[in-house]
């Protein structure tokens, strides 16, 4: 019966390590290996079954450190997400630990210390931290995922600085536990309503930049339509005033006037010169494309684009947009006033992998602090944005940006792999 109970208990702390681990995988992936996943989970699984009791320095420095390492070292992507996961889960963690020990021991106290009881109150604390944790990742999984995509670097600095206070007041009162650990039971539901708190207003920040991606992608696909339907209509129109045309070239040939008919034929030609090209499958990207061709013949821009991603499955729509939008504006901004405005744009997708170049021409030096570029732009608030969010993009599919330039070149090269 003993067993039983054990294996009962273990049974419902295993469930919360998975769902545990779960919300972790969500928000950032585990690296592809097979024993650092099941180190993850054994992690997890520690974390939110080891007790914590007042000043119990050693426990919560054990989860800490090994709770930290463990995200440092098995999962994927940017270390400011790492560290914004782990600021956000970790005094939650060691709060929901802390109240279910002692309020546990409490009980099983004040129950004469009954053998009995002390299985069932450590049956219910597991069972209990599994629903809480099935809870949490159910609640989570749908806003999470959009996090490590849309939101930019300062903006998860903030989120972090609000995190480290329910992270030092846990660490602290744990520590420096009064004499009655009763009075920090308001302080541990406040770090636990914290970090529930900032993993919301993570997700819905994340889906607020993600909506705005989507009505700038939705904007471009209805300019493309209307401008493609506009084409369309010039176009009837001149299928059907044809035949004058052709009546009005052969009057200027039988007249030995063929610099007229040149001339006329030219400027016939000029009307629908502007109609939509078909770069690719993907609409959105064309619309992109087209859009962007057109402020490149405008700017009298020379431009080379080679595009084979018909199959693309890799990358949302919406990320795509954002890459080949931003990437396309910079190069714009770059080469409109080069000396040789030249742009060359090369996509594929092939046995799983995504390529993307894009090169041009400038006469700008260029302005760099540490990692991040900035821009000619007069608006101080755009400098670098567009660059921040591709790298954000490249990040979260974990692709290689290649960032390379010389006195008269700048070169954007990206490289994701599904495999």
């Amino acid at each position: 019966m003993i067993i039983i109970k054990i294996l009962v208990n273990q049974g419902t702390a295993l469930l919360g390590a998975y769902f545990l681990y779960q919300l972790i995988a969500t928000f950032i992936p585990v690296k592809e290996n097979q024993f650092l996943q099941l180190l993850l989970f054994f992690i997890n699984f520690v974390a939110i079954s080891l007790p914590i009791y007042p000043n119990d320095a050693t426990n919560v420095c054990f989860i800490f450190l090994f709770f930290s390492a463990a995200f440092l070292l098995f999962l994927k992507g940017s270390i400011i997400h790492k560290i914004s996961l782990v600021l956000s889960l970790y005094p939650f963690i060691v709060a929901l630990n802390f109240l279910l020990e002692d309020i546990g021991m409490r009980i099983w106290l004040a129950g004469g210390k009954m053998l009995a009881l002390d299985y069932f109150l450590h049956g219910t604390a597991h069972l209990l931290r599994g629903l809480i944790w099935y809870g949490m990742y159910r609640f989570f999984s749908y806003s999470l995922p959009y996090a490590k995509t849309q939101i930019p670097a300062k903006l998860w600095l903030i989120l972090d600085f609000i995190c480290l206070t329910p992270l030092i007041a846990m660490i602290s009162l744990i520590i420096f536990t009064p004499s009655d650990a009763r009075m920090i039971y308001p302080a541990a539901f406040a770090c636990i309503l914290t970090s529930i708190c900032s993993l919301y207003m993570t997700g819905h920040i994340a889906k607020s930049f993600r909506y705005k991606l989507e009505n700038q992608s939705l904007q471009m696909q209805k300019e493309y339509y209307q401008e493609l339907e506009g084409n369309q209509k010039q176009l009837r129109k001149i299928h059907h005033d044809m035949n004058n045309h052709f009546s009005v070239m052969l009057n200027l040939m039988r007249e030995e006037q063929p610099e007229q008919a040149e001339e006329y034929l030219a400027n016939l030609t000029k009307q629908h010169s502007h109609a939509n090209h078909i770069f690719c499958k993907n609409s959105i990207v064309n619309a992109v494309l087209n859009a962007k061709y057109q402020m490149m013949q405008d700017y009298q821009i020379k431009c080379s684009m080679q595009l084979d991603i018909d199959t693309l499955i890799t990358i949302d729509d919406i990320s795509l947009c954002s890459l080949f939008g931003n990437t396309l504006d910079n190069a714009i901004e770059a080469a409109k006033d080069a000396a040789k405005k030249e742009i060359t744009l090369k996509a594929r997708y092939y046995n799983g992998f995504f390529s993307y170049e894009i090169k041009n021409t400038k006469n700008e030096e260029i302005q760099k602090k540490g990692n991040r570029f900035f821009s000619t732009k007069e608006q101080p608030d755009e400098h670098g944005i567009g660059l921040q969010a591709v790298k954000s993009i490249v990040e979260s599919y974990d692709g290689t940006l290649d960032i390379t330039y010389d006195d008269k070149r700048f070169s954007v090269v990206v490289l994701i792999s599904d495999i």
